[in-house]
């Protein structure tokens, strides 16, 4: 029998329904508004309201309602005092002015006065149920509210517990045949998740009887992995009170299958809305949830069929076929990885080609696997599938703890068999149940990959046999078309390397005709990340004797796998290489010579194909015809070579013999000028040195009569007549400033004098012999005081301004006089070529704006370094000078007065130790030059001392710059210049001191010699 509170929950359901039972008083309440509209219209008329009044009245009588009439407050106007022990309502005998609200419980009354507002807002009627808990049980009773004019209303309450009861009784019967005859699991679970009620068809259903499940938790009944939606589910519906969305979870059979099962439940409350117990409804949907599992799987097949197809048809390579086919297994098939192998014929042996999934690398201890051994070995060997679900006891599964670890559960290895010839074996681990249909999907997909790799190594096949021929054709053709031995051995290392993919291909010679023979390696090909082995000369023939030896008896070397060298001196050096492969083929000449092609691999295992072989046995042959060719072709050359280098010997030698010739010449003519200029030096040096060692006596002298006389003048105030007429004649005042200053000049010219002494020794430098560290400032300088005459300006020629930038150099080690005479011909070359360039109609107005005025001195140097005390001759520019310079600056449209300024050496070309400032041009508007400058710099780079002299002279063009070094080539009028000047210096440069010479010019931008000499030279014997 059900619950009180179970059936309770059924009687509300129908309830429901009855309302059709209840037309009649739908009518009665039309009928009371007719009513009711009559007394309005009359109620003027007393006795016609009582006689319907009376009528009412009647009708109330006749009807089996309570009846009750309020006012709009909810007091109670009038009611029928028969029926009131039936509503169990109690009003006290003075009812007048009471409200019903009062005399009924809390949430009736509420009820009542919520329908009260409503009639009365909305003129209508109102009808709602209620229940009166009494002590036997509970009462239903249902309540109509009628609108009456004057904000009246009546209430009228039937009891309607015995109808509510017979439908109950009615109700429950059909229920308990609906349960009992359902396919559906009605069960009820209380909070705690214990069932208190099960249908009987549970039995059916489930296998369990029902004495076994009521009283028990449900969890042993679900799925573990489903147990957290069903308590997530209840949690649910305890929080929200609300009913669910249906849930799906598995349910053990009492055989102890699982049946896949949809549940809806919802919460039963109290009255105050708490929640008592759950109720639901089950049903079966394991034979759709079966539907759809073999849907999906089916699905599932059909992609993985189509990906293992379009890996078979739109692949580029058997290694990425490969691949694709073993990731479909990973992506469709839930394999933890897979794998596939191919057969190596040669060796009988399959080598592992791709891995996916969990396990991606090639190179472990599964790379090769012999046919015949492990399980792997053995489907090749058998040509049979191996298949399993339980690889915990499968015999053929060697390493059970690893499967235990990772949790595999299944394994499936295919051979691949195309016309009975087996090319490789496909395998799979997976962590759970592999389905018959997925064995059978593998099966049918290993002889689709089967015939694709079988294809492919045809393909392959094919295509290397035609770059084999093609190979040996371009080899043939490249060979014939050229007769460089080198160029020949290049190309095949070359093309070897780029066609079997190796990582390294080297060409060797033996050269025996020595001593000790030894291995040259002439050429390599290599991959970038190896190092070279062109620069290692160390192996001997010792250590390669394993080469060696093979080599010079024409075998060759075929090492699959370095690490199977029996010799361990020639393992170890392939090794020290980063051998892992190895394969060397002789080159034997008909003249006697040998060579070796080595073919290495560094990663790892590599098996030499016998066709590989072939080729390269076929490219050594014509290599060694070629190399025959070319050392016919080779010795034919160089016997023509020979006969062409010894008629350039006999040229060079007459032209050396020319210019040593002119070197002597001019040798002894710097040698004379060096002892003209040395003996006039020492000639001048002795009266040069009296004078200027009796000056300073003189002066002392000189300044003790002059205090003398003032002694005198001082003491005898008043000379005598003839004293003060000889002091008047002789101007005594200006005999004593004068005579100190007289002094001063003659000193000043006696140390002029010593300084052009002191040049002329440096310059010659007689004293001194081989290379010494000297100040090339000194000698620059002397050059340039030496030169001073041609500085100076001439009647059509202004002066050349020289400005001096030298740098802090160190003493130079170096030929001095040599270095001099470089000197001299480099400045010399400069004012001759500035004194050319002087516009000849510029000349006159020279020599009318710059006529030297009284006290005017000349000045041709500028030196932008620290002055030097003891050339008191290179002073700053002229006064003249300048003023000339900014006068010709504005006429040039420069408001400050400014001249050109140096022009930018890249321009020109220069390369990058030459890339200092070319010498500036003084330019008026017309761009022709105004003012001839030389500007000499001096600097020290690394270990190198740089002098530059530069003119802003006229240039000169390419085809003369290019030959201004070359002997007895001179652009200077006949008689005026021998060729000889830079050819020597260019050979003092380079030649003596092992430095470089270079000059730097263009038309119209002057010309720059850039000198570059070492710091220091080894020092001469």
């Amino acid at each position: 029998m059900f619950s009180k509170k179970v059936q309770s929950y059924v009687k509300q359901i129908i309830v429901e329904e009855e309302i059709a039972d209840r037309e009649w008083a739908t009518e009665l309440a039309k009928a009371l508004e007719q009513l009711q509209t009559e007394i309005t219209k009359r109620q003027a008329v007393e006795a016609q309201l009582r006689q319907k009044t009376s009528e009412f009245a009647a009708i109330l009588q006749v009807l089996p309602d309570s009846y009750f009439r309020l006012d709009a407050d909810g007091s109670i106007l009038d009611y029928m005092p028969e029926k009131m022990d039936s509503l169990y309502i109690s009003l006290p005998e003075d009812y007048q002015g009471k409200s019903l609200r009062e005399c009924l419980p809390t949430a009736v009354g509420d009820h009542f006065h919520q329908a009260i507002n409503q009639v009365l807002e909305t003129q209508s009627v109102v009808s709602f149920e209620y229940t009166l808990p009494l002590p036997e049980e509970n009462n239903n009773f249902a309540a109509r509210l009628l609108p009456l004019p004057d904000q009246q209303i009546i209430v009228l309450i039937r009891d309607t517990s015995d109808n509510i009861q017979a439908a109950l009784i009615e109700s429950d019967a059909k229920f308990r045949s609906i349960v009992e005859n359902a396919n559906n699991v009605i069960f009820a679970l209380t909070l705690e998740g214990v069932f208190s009620y099960v249908s009987p068809n549970w039995t059916e259903i489930f296998g369990h009887e029902v004495a076994e499940v009521e009283g028990k938790s449900f969890i042993p009944f679900i799925h573990p992995d489903d147990v957290h939606i069903c308590t997530d589910y209840f949690q649910r519906i305890l929080t929200t009170g609300k009913k669910q969305e249906a849930i799906e979870y598995r349910v053990k059979h009492k055989n102890g299958s699982w049946r896949w099962h949809t549940s809806n439940s919802s919460a039963i409350k109290d009255a105050n809305g708490n929640i008592l117990y759950f109720v639901g409804i089950c049903y079966d949907t394991t034979d759709r949830k079966e539907a759809e599992v073999a849907l999906a799987e089916r699905a599932r097949l059909a992609n993985f069929r189509a990906d293992v197809d379009a890996a078979l048809t739109q692949s580029d390579s058997l290694q990425n076929m490969m691949r694709r086919c073993t990731d479909a297994l990973i992506e469709h098939l839930d394999a933890a990885f897979a794998r596939i192998w191919t057969l190596n014929k040669q060796d009988n042996v399959l080598e592992l080609q791709v891995s996916s999934g969990m396990y991606t690398h090639i190179n472990g201890p599964h790379k090769c696997v012999p046919v015949g051994q492990f399980k792997i070995g053995l489907i090749a060997e058998e040509g049979k599938p191996h298949l399993t679900n339980s690889v915990q006891t499968d015999p053929r599964v060697g390493n059970k703890e690893w499967a235990q670890q990772e949790g595999m559960v299944a394994f499936a290895g295919y051979p691949l068999i195309v016309e009975d010839e087996t090319v490789g074996v496909i395998a799979m681990f997976a962590r759970q149940t592999v389905t018959e249909s997925t064995f059978t999907a593998l099966e049918f997909a290993a002889q689709e990959i089967a015939i694709g790799i079988k294809r492919k190594q045809a393909e392959i096949a094919l295509r290397e046999s035609a770059q084999r021929e093609a190979l040996l054709n371009r080899l043939s053709n490249q060979i014939r078309a050229s007769l460089d031995l080198n160029h020949i051995v290049e190309t095949a290392v070359q093309e070897i390397h780029n066609l079997f993919q190796i990582d390294r291909c080297v060409f060797f010679w033996y050269r025996q005709d020595v001593d000790v023979p030894y291995w040259e390696r002439v050429y390599e090909a290599k991959n970038l990340f190896l190092p070279c082995l062109l620069n290692d000369q160390e192996a001997t023939n010792g250590e390669i004797e394993l080469i060696a030896a093979k080599t010079l008896n024409g075998e060759i070397i075929r090492i699959d796998d370095v690490e199977t060298v029996d010799d361990s001196i020639g393992r170890q050096f392939l090794q020290d290489f980063g051998f892992t492969a190895f394969m060397s083929l002789p080159v034997h000449t008909q003249s006697g010579e040998i060579g070796a092609f080595s073919c290495g691999y560094c990663s790892g295992f590599r098996p030499w194909l016998n066709n590989e072989v072939e080729l390269l046995q076929a490219v050594t042959v014509q290599l060694a015809i070629a190399i025959d060719q070319a050392k016919l072709y080779t010795q034919s050359r160089i016997t023509a070579q020979t006969a062409q280098d010894k008629a350039q010997q006999l040229e060079a030698a007459l032209l050396e013999l020319q210019q040593t010739q002119t070197q002597l010449i001019q040798t002894e003519k710097m040698s004379s000028l060096g002892q003209l200029v040395a003996g006039i030096a020492h000639e001048i040096n002795n009266p040069v040195n009296f004078i200027y060692g009796n000056i300073s006596h003189a002066r002392e002298y000189t300044k003790d009569l002059l205090h003398l006389v003032e002694l005198y003048q001082q003491s005898y105030c008043l000379p005598t007549p003839e004293i003060d007429q000889q002091i008047n004649t002789i101007d005594l005042d200006f005999l004593k400033q004068d005579l100190p200053k007289i002094l001063e000049s003659m000193k000043m010219g006696s140390e002029r004098i010593r300084q052009i002494v002191l040049s002329l020794r440096n310059f010659s430098r007689l004293d001194e012999d081989g290379i010494k560290a000297v100040d090339i400032h000194e000698g620059m300088d002397s050059t340039l005081l030496l030169l001073q005459n041609r500085l100076k300006a001439k009647p059509g020629h202004p002066e050349i301004q020289v400005i001096r930038d030298y740098g802090n150099l160190p003493p130079v080690v170096c030929h001095a006089g040599q270095m001099n005479q470089v000197f001299m011909n480099l400045l010399t070359n400069a004012i001759d070529a500035l004194e050319e360039s002087y516009p000849a109609k510029r000349r006159s107005a020279y020599v009318k704006s710059h006529t030297l005025q009284k006290g005017e001195v000349p000045m041709s140097l500028v030196n932008n370094t620290e002055q030097r005390t003891n050339e008191p001759q290179l002073l700053l520019l002229s006064e003249t000078l300048r003023v000339a310079c900014l006068r010709a600056g504005v006429q040039a449209g420069k408001p400050d007065g400014s001249c050109s300024t140096w022009e930018d050496p890249i321009a020109l070309g220069v390369s990058p130790w030459e890339k200092t400032a070319l010498p500036p041009q003084c330019t008026a508007s017309q761009g022709q030059m105004i003012f001839p400058q030389i500007r000499i710099r001096s600097l020290i780079q690394e270990d190198h001392v740089i002098i530059r002299i530069a003119d802003n002279g006229p240039g000169m063009s390419e085809e003369v710059r290019k030959r201004l070094f070359d002997p007895f080539f001179t652009t200077k009028p006949v008689g005026k210049g021998t060729g000889m000047g830079l050819s020597i210096s260019y050979q003092i440069i380079v030649q003596k001191h092992g430095g470089k010479i270079q000059c730097i010019s263009a038309p119209g931008e002057g010309a720059e010699f850039v000198v570059m000499i070492p710091l220091k030279q080894e020092p001469s014997t």
